[in-house]
């Protein structure tokens, strides 16, 4: 199947990303340089880094074969994620890049004490290893069937190795800006091998083009159409009320309170820089329902008419779906082998390279100096390379021993389902700390600490406790998503009522008020956002809510999202005008119709479909 202008291509991809890798860093010489790429990155390597460490093999494989068998219901993943990227370029991102942060913990810190910091970066580092060891997974085994192919006698194993080495290798020297760069040629390859693998599966006869797949999946018999993007409250791996509730807050923790996404935004040029660079890479990602999950569905119409559905396990329908539908010798199986090497490369190198980030600045450098000694920008490069290359090993090793090879799960869910046990409280302490809110470091870490506790019982706890009534809309097991929206809102109301009555018994210090007045703000627009979020969430609700109970309006609600979510955006940039300024000058300056663009976009998705 795989033919020699396959491989040429493949390798000129392969050696291209590792000599770009190797260049772009070749001149780092001091800390700055090597963990924040000397803060001098460009918009379009921010956009292309983001979309790149996002979309890895997880997306590209993981998300097909949910596709495959659940359906365009995992857009949630995407589409829910544009919100969350919005509050990172105009709320988080400005306050961790005025105070001039290498790590998020530095943030925790100022506000919560040292130790509080340190719990986060512990805690990241566990999420950057479980993540890490699945990317590895999941790239090792989407790529196996390839090699196989070719004759090499390639084990799962082996694999695994020559991964974790060959990102390794330039991660170690080149710093965030090998890491960004090679990001953006592995973000073309991805869209590239996700555009030309859907083209192939949609226009199969088997399926019939686009509209011929959304009429057979409407006009299914057994009523499960696969384009259904609300799924019932209590289905099994994807209800809608966790997609627009507990899939919510893991999005703006993952988008705006984790170290290896949010790293390379504070390596940006200016503020505006990185703010135009996230907009960019939120445009790219509503991109990826519609190649790799929608592709997912094509192949559920493919199989099912060959009879074969059965027989296909969600996270091989990827490597299966290429060797059937690509043809040979174009060298289109070369484009899409290098898309699936570039989407693990650029998810690997950027976990890997935080991770070093994380240790160093937050572990090892404090403890030199508690020591009374004294770390130069050359120990904290060399201490964080050392880092990278044992880590690198470890994961490689739970990679290796952990994971079955041949597992017919849905990993890239039961991936979010192991992280999410340690994300809520995090999240809600950072959104404190946003607000300045007082309160005692012991209870920020209890509070940190104790909620995986109980994010572990909780099912135990619902299986138990919960109402019939309740067990009757739900269903009769908690799923991982209502389970992070429930610990979410324990954790918040815990540190809320806890500081209530740090304050009440303090003599020294007023009442208790809603940090949210007592916060300073300079920028109205920023003002804006911090209130007009939960505006938008109510109205998101509402209109979701009317679409629900009148699908048949569906069409005239997507546009009509679409116009007023622009048109908001035009009115806000026009009451930053200057009485002697262009109206041309004024759009170019400002960036608020790119993320009413982003966001309109988005909300007319939602409705849709």
């Amino acid at each position: 199947m795989i033919t020699t202008i396959d491989i040429l291509f493949f390798g000129f991809t392969f050696l291209l990303v590792l000599g770009i890798g190797m260049y772009a860093g070749r001149k780092e010489s001091s800390s700055k340089d090597y963990f924040l790429g000397g803060r001098s990155l460009p918009w379009w390597g921010i956009a292309g880094s983001l979309f790149g460490t996002n979309i890895s093999a997880n997306h590209l494989v993981g998300m097909l074969g949910i596709g495959f068998s659940v359906g365009f219901a995992q857009s949630h993943y995407e589409f829910g994620s544009i919100p969350a990227i919005v509050l990172l370029a105009f709320v988080f991102l400005p306050l961790f890049r005025r105070k001039k942060f290498f790590t998020l913990s530095q943030f925790l810190q100022e506000k919560f004490g040292k130790e509080t910091g340190r719990i986060y970066s512990a805690i990241s580092l566990i999420l950057i290893t479980i993540q890490l060891t699945g990317a590895l997974y999941i790239g090792a085994r989407s790529f196996l069937p390839f090699l196989q192919n070719l004759g090499l006698q390639v084990t799962y194993n082996e694999l695994v190795i020559w991964i974790a080495f060959t990102s390794t290798i330039y991660t170690w020297f080149g710093g965030l800006k090998s890491v960004v760069y090679t990001d953006v040629i592995q973000t073309f390859l991805i869209l590239a091998s996700g555009l030309v693998l859907a083209y192939l599966s949609i226009t199969r006869p088997e399926v019939g083009g686009i509209f011929e797949l959304f009429t057979k999946e409407e006009s299914r018999m057994d009523g499960l159409s696969k384009m259904s993007l609300y799924l019932p409250p209590n289905h099994p791996t994807l209800p809608w009320t966790g997609a627009l509730s507990g899939l919510f807050l893991l999005h703006t923790f993952y988008w705006n309170t984790n170290q290896y996404v949010v790293q390379r935004t504070l390596g940006g040029k200016s503020l505006r820089e990185a703010r135009y660079g996230i907009l960019v890479g939120g445009l790219l990602k509503l991109t990826v329902p519609f190649f790799s999950i929608l592709t997912g569905i094509a192949a559920y119409q493919i199989w099912s008419s060959l009879g074969e559905t059965a027989n296909v396990a969600p996270d091989e329908a990827f490597s299966k779906l290429v060797v059937l539908v690509v043809p040979v010798g174009y060298g289109l199986i070369g484009i899409i082998l290098a898309g699936l090497l570039g989407a693990i490369f650029s998810s690997i190198d950027s976990m890997l390279h935080s991770a070093a980030t994380l240790f160093t600045i937050d572990f090892y450098k404090p403890l030199i100096e508690k020591n009374g000694l004294s770390l130069s920008d050359e120990k904290e490069m060399q201490s964080g390379r050392v880092f990278l290359l044992l880590f690198s090993i470890l994961v490689t090793i739970f990679a290796i021993v952990l994971i079955d090879p041949n597992s017919k799960k849905n990993f890239f869910i039961e991936l979010s389902n192991q992280s999410s046990h340690f994300t809520p409280a995090l999240l809600v302490v950072f959104l404190l700390g946003i607000f300045n809110f007082q309160i005692k470091t012991f209870t920020i870490c209890f509070t940190i600490l104790f909620t995986p506790i109980l994010s572990l019982l909780s099912p135990y706890l619902y299986s138990e406790f919960a109402p019939i009534f309740i067990k009757q809309i739900f269903g009769d097991e908690l799923n991982f998503l209502h389970r992070v929206f429930l610990v979410f809102h324990f954790a918040f109301f815990f540190l809320i009522l806890a500081g209530y009555l740090q304050n009440k018994m303090n003599s020294n210090k007023k009442m208790f008020q809603l940090p949210l007045f007592r916060a300073n703000f300079k920028s109205q627009s920023y003002l804006f956002t911090i209130y007009g979020f939960p505006v938008f969430l109510c109205f998101f609700f509402l209109i979701i809510g009317l679409r629900i109970q009148f699908p048949t309006s569906k069409s005239l609600l997507a546009l009509l999202g679409l116009i007023l979510f622009f048109l908001f955006s035009i009115l806000m940039i026009l009451q930053k005008k200057a009485k002697t300024q262009s109206y041309l000058s004024l759009f170019l300056k400002r960036d608020e119709w790119l993320y009413g663009i982003l966001l309109g976009i988005t909300f007319s998705f939602y409705l849709w479909f």
